[in-house]
């Protein structure tokens, strides 16, 4: 499942608030979509990240009053996550036409942790940036089956954790669901989910801008 995610939709995750010149692009782009197998892959995701940071003299934090952390905590079990979405959200938009959603953890033996980082744009609303934390018990579920397609969900509980958005302050909890479909056909779901102090954030994306990856020491989940 891993492979042909990263292959088919050449995916890539980086920092918020980051512009890439043409070259490092392409260089982003073409680290993460080389031939590699399992857990190889979500490293290189991981690493791409770092190394656009590290490479990018004008970074994230000048780009906003809250930015995007380098890096993400995922090495603490054997179930990788990871996910990124830049687009329109389907539903539950609060004033926003366009997203950037995304984020990286693990999952061991019914509990989450990670990082993941959020930012809304639109003709009627200012700029929002998120940072949410994963911790604590979350629930995986194999083999169920979401739009007619087969695949792996998991639901993060989350703590908004810095935010720029009034409305939304830090402290406020909710939950983060992904769904990655199996085999080589994705149709990806994410849905964000808070308490009535950050509702607008409450987003659901799909389609081509989504894309989810959920594996076991490299390998499809298949079971608990």
């Amino acid at each position: 499942m891993v492979g042909t995610l990263l292959t088919k939709n050449r995916g890539y995750f980086t920092p918020m608030g980051v512009s890439l010149s043409g070259g490092l692009r392409r260089h982003a782009a073409a680290s993460i979509v080389a031939a590699m197998s399992g857990r190889r892959q979500i490293a290189a995701a991981l690493a791409a990240s770092a190394f656009i940071v590290a490479a990018v003299t004008t970074g994230a934090a000048n780009a906003a009053k809250v930015s995007c952390p380098a890096s993400a905590s995922a090495s603490a079990g054997p179930v990788q996550w990871a996910f990124s979405e830049i687009g329109a959200p389907q539903s539950g938009a609060g004033g926003a036409n366009w997203s950037w959603t995304h984020g990286t953890g693990s999952w061991n033996t019914g509990a989450a942790t990670g990082t993941i980082c959020s930012v809304d744009k639109g003709p009627t609303i200012a700029r929002r940036d998120l940072v949410l934390r994963v911790s604590g018990a979350s629930t995986l579920s194999p083999r169920i089956t979401r739009g007619g397609m087969l695949g792996v969900g998991i639901v993060l509980p989350v703590t908004v954790s810095a935010s720029d958005d009034p409305a939304c302050p830090a402290k406020t909890k909710g939950t983060v669901s992904l769904f990655a479909t199996y085999y080589s056909t994705h149709v990806d779901t994410i849905a964000l989910h808070f308490s009535g102090a950050c509702a607008d954030h409450d987003h659901t994306f799909s389609g081509a801008i989504v894309k989810v990856l959920i594996a076991r020491n490299g390998a499809q989940v298949n079971s608990t």
